[in-house]
């Protein structure tokens, strides 16, 4: 929103709306203050933001003041406002607003240039509210509190009832999808006659759930329908929304030993194909002669890492805006680390000892089983809930093992190398 530098003076200069906010900024040691004592900073500027992701998003500008005079930002200070504004987005915000900080050169009255932080904030799926407890809203530049009845509307308007993976994504339209990678689902699915041609695709993908229709008539892709077939990179509407793989030398992640790495942010499918492959490529071989012959001896299983990456994929949480799925690759080990705990009341006792999983993307899991695994020749996703156990046993049977370390926001898989296997001569 107000992309080039003449229309955002344009709207500086007509002053705060609906959409638009500024701030003059000045600094107490290294903290940000403003000018007007309306509250605590980061309680301040969290009001802002969550009004403007509340409704149908804005821009907040740093370095303007209430007379609409650019007078910039200290630029010594830069760095410390742009890591500021990001932590009260995600510490002062519940949930986290996404915001998309983007530094301008702006004349001020005599022509100088000054450096101004503007800040967009995209609507959201969520609704969303201070750490002070504050739902707000945005009546032209007046930020106010969500009344109870005007909370409830919102919530049913963002879906907030509906599972996360249904509900639809505004700051989309069907053009984001893939139809040709929608048709390849549909003869895959129901046959050489694929999606039937007659009801039309839109009305295909609104009852798979893949899209919705909004109160304006317009049709969104739906988060799962962005996931399968949303074209690269679908961050820019679900931010993490992909797999980032490192390679380190030796076993601590320091960046000076990193040797490789890649982020996927394709559908789900491909992360999931494009990561096991990195994967592969680095998983090295021992050699051990035998009676019959040479024996190859991988470190790590690669279906147990293909298996990992699936329920990563498919068991995140993909209301963590600012996380993503982490692939670490080690001498002595591979981690796979997932957004989100473990779903519902699973604990990692219950999956070693062979439990059901609660799958927190349902819908994601079901059109899984629709592709083959390029790795097993079988469903990508099964529906027998063995996919865990297979992981621990293949691990195990090269004389390695598996931890599963599960915190409330998070879930690491350990894959661990055999202890033996540097003994062996490695091709």
């Amino acid at each position: 929103m107000y992309d080039t530098t003449p229309e955002l003076l344009s709207e500086i200069a007509a002053g705060e709306d609906a959409y638009l906010e500024f701030k003059e900024v000045v600094f107490k040691g290294n903290s940000p203050r403003f000018t007007a004592k309306e509250t605590k900073a980061p309680e301040a500027i969290a009001r802002v933001l969550c009004s403007f992701a509340n409704v149908e998003g804005g821009v907040l500008v740093f370095g303007v003041n209430d007379n609409q005079d650019v007078v910039g930002v200290d630029p010594h200070k830069a760095d410390l406002l742009e890591q500021w504004v990001v932590n009260v987005s995600q510490h002062n915000c519940e949930p986290p607003v996404y915001v998309i900080p983007d530094w301008k050169q702006l004349p001020d009255a005599s022509g100088s240039m000054r450096r101004c932080l503007k800040v967009d904030v995209p609507q959201s799926h969520y609704v969303h509210r201070t750490s002070g407890g504050r739902w707000m809203t945005r009546v032209g530049s007046h930020k106010l509190d969500l009344r109870p009845d005007q909370l409830a509307r919102l919530l049913d308007r963002r879906q907030m009832g509906k599972p996360f993976e249904e509900r639809a994504v505004r700051t989309a339209d069907l053009n984001a999808l893939d139809l040709n990678l929608f048709e390849d689902y549909g003869k895959r699915r129901f046959g050489p006659q694929g999606i039937n041609q007659e009801s039309g695709v839109e009305f295909s993908l609104i009852n798979l759930k893949l899209a919705a229709r909004l109160d304006s008539g317009q049709v969104v892709p739906t988060v799962v329908g962005l996931l399968l077939f949303g074209r690269a990179p679908i961050t820019g509407s679900l931010p993490g929304a992909f797999v980032e793989c490192v390679l380190y030398r030796g076993r601590v992640a320091d960046a000076n030993a990193q040797l490789d790495s890649k982020r996927f942010e394709g559908p789900a499918p491909e992360q999931i194909g494009q990561a096991t492959r990195f994967a592969e490529r680095y998983i090295p071989v021992a050699a051990e002669k035998t009676h019959e012959g040479r024996l190859d001896l991988p470190a790590f299983s690669l279906r147990a890492v293909h298996e990992a990456l699936v329920n990563a994929v498919v068991h995140r949480d993909y209301q963590l805006p600012g996380s993503n799925v982490r692939v670490a690759i080690f001498d002595e080990r591979i981690e796979i680390s997932n957004p989100g705990g473990l779903h519902n009341t699973l604990r990692p006792e219950n999956l070693f000892a062979g439990a059901q999983p609660y799958r927190r993307n349902q819908a994601l899991a079901g059109f899984l089983r629709d592709y083959t695994s390029p790795i097993s020749g079988r469903a990508l996703m099964e529906s027998r809930g063995e996919g865990f156990l297979m992981l621990v046993r293949e691990t195990r049977a090269l004389g390695g093992d598996v931890e599963l370390v599960a915190q409330p926001d998070a879930v690491k898989l350990i894959l661990k190398r055999p202890t033996n296997w540097g003994q062996r001569s490695k091709l």
